[in-house]
């Protein structure tokens, strides 16, 4: 018992002691995590101040009333100084230029390019109507300025704006014939496009013989802008097959840095309401400039060789009847031998399916005999424009555009790495390279009816 009442009166001290250690450790255990947390916070305090920085998204914002929106730019070579006298324009070009050209001047202009953006007019745009007729007027308007690179000529532009020039939606972009040609001139050019920021790769670029200012001013009845219009017109290789596949800036800006000579769509101008896209400006690899055109049927040429025929039509004739062949599907493969000079030939194997649309006069289309007829006449048709852009690119202009150097970069790289320098340039081994052509079509569909009349 008296072990028992020991034990009894030393209980509370020993359970008291073993409270307060657990509340130190507690008190402990609570400040560390205190003092973490305070670590963290430090830490992470120069990271909320670097985001709250970054994340301030309106700090450069521009209202859209205020941004002058530049859908259409064209680059031709500058007016001469009597033309502008001519004109009555010569003090046009003097407000940035200072003691650089008097009025008076005679001869070739200081500048390099003379440079026309197209400008949205909003306002124009508008589709409400108000007393029966549209509302809201032109849509755009064009600007012309000179200066000696791209980008003054912007600066210039800016300087005549009320509103800063905006670049994003930017659609196409025309250059003339006579800039195209001069060395280094076509690179000059777009070279202002590829760096500036607000570029978009996917902008169309063009050719014309004209004037580009004339292009920019085609405006047909049924579209407001007319490089919406030179957009949309790109676009349509599914109609056509002697329309080349749109040309954007980003696949040019690769052709330049590969020094591999490429086409680019060619716009002709009918006149104020429409435009033409059949064509193909060629242009060389080593030298970057244009060496001349493809025409309408050697662009078709171009897209079977190229095997980018999406749809269109052909005129052959047969038993001195003309007919029209629809093309519904186009396939093109390239096959290439090596001779005992070790030198390469090659064949183009091209499957052509499409329907009958429309014969003038002609038998039975439901009958064999007629049929074969039909795709041996569309056969020859599409053999003859594929030889004519042949001799062209290989006899007068020397530029593999048809995928030869392509597919022997792919295929047959060893053999093409010794040679690169002799394939154009210097031994012209494409000019002299046989190209053979293997041509099947077939008539899937004749049409509704066999026979138009008795």
């Amino acid at each position: 018992m008296a072990a028992l009442s020991t034990i009894w009166r030393s209980f509370p001290a020993f359970y008291c002691r073993s409270r307060f250690s657990c509340l130190g450790e507690r008190r402990k255990r609570r400040r560390r995590q205190m003092t973490r947390a305070a670590r963290r916070s430090r830490r992470m305090l120069p990271l909320a101040l670097a985001l709250s920085i970054l994340l301030s998204g309106c700090w450069d914002r521009v209202e859209i009333d205020q941004r002058g929106f530049v859908v259409g730019v064209g680059v031709d070579e500058p007016v001469k100084q009597e033309e502008k006298q001519d004109n009555g324009n010569q003090n046009d070009n003097n407000q940035d230029s200072g003691s650089q050209s008097q009025a008076g001047q005679k001869g070739p202009s200081k500048q390099s390019f003379r440079v026309v953006y197209q400008i949205v007019m909003p306002a124009g745009l508008s589709t409400n109507k108000s007393g029966g007729g549209e509302s809201g007027g032109k849509a755009f308007f064009n600007m012309a300025v000179e200066e000696k690179t791209m980008a003054t000529s912007m600066a210039k532009l800016s300087q005549r704006l009320s509103r800063a020039p905006f670049f994003e939606h930017l659609k196409v972009i025309v250059i003339s014939e006579s800039i195209a040609r001069k060395p280094r001139k076509f690179a000059e050019t777009i070279d202002f496009f590829l760096r500036e920021s607000q570029m978009r790769r996917s902008t169309r670029v063009m050719i014309t013989r004209d004037s580009a200012v004339n292009i920019l001013n085609t405006h047909p009845p049924d579209q407001k802008l007319p490089s919406q219009y030179l957009e949309e017109l790109s676009d349509n290789t599914k109609e056509s097959s002697r329309i080349l596949p749109e040309s954007r800036i980003g696949d040019v800006h690769e052709f330049l840095l590969k020094r591999k000579s490429f086409a680019i769509q060619a716009v002709t101008n009918g006149n104020p309401n429409y435009s033409t896209l059949t064509e193909a400006a060629i242009f060389n690899g080593t030298s970057n400039q244009l060496v001349g055109f493809l025409t309408s049927q050697e662009t078709a040429g171009l897209n079977f060789l190229q095997g980018k025929v999406k749809g269109g039509q052909i005129k052959f004739s047969f038993d001195d009847r003309l007919g029209v062949f629809s093309i519904e599907k186009a396939t093109r493969s390239l096959e290439c031998r090596f001779g005992p000079d070790h030198l390469p030939s090659f064949t183009y194997h091209v499957k052509v399916d499409g329907a009958v649309d429309e014969v003038l006069h002609a038998p039975d289309t439901l009958k064999e005999p007629s049929i074969k007829k039909m795709e041996e006449a569309v056969r020859k048709e599409i053999v003859k424009i594929m030889e004519m852009t042949i001799s062209k690119l290989q006899h007068e202009y020397n530029c593999d555009v048809m995928g030869l150097r392509e597919y022997l970069f792919h295929n047959h790289y060893y053999w093409f790495k010794q040679h690169e320098n002799q394939w154009e340039e210097q031994g012209n081994l494409f000019a002299t390279r046989p190209v053979r052509l293997d041509v099947k079509v077939g008539v899937r569909r004749s049409g509704n009816i066999n026979l138009t009349e008795n």
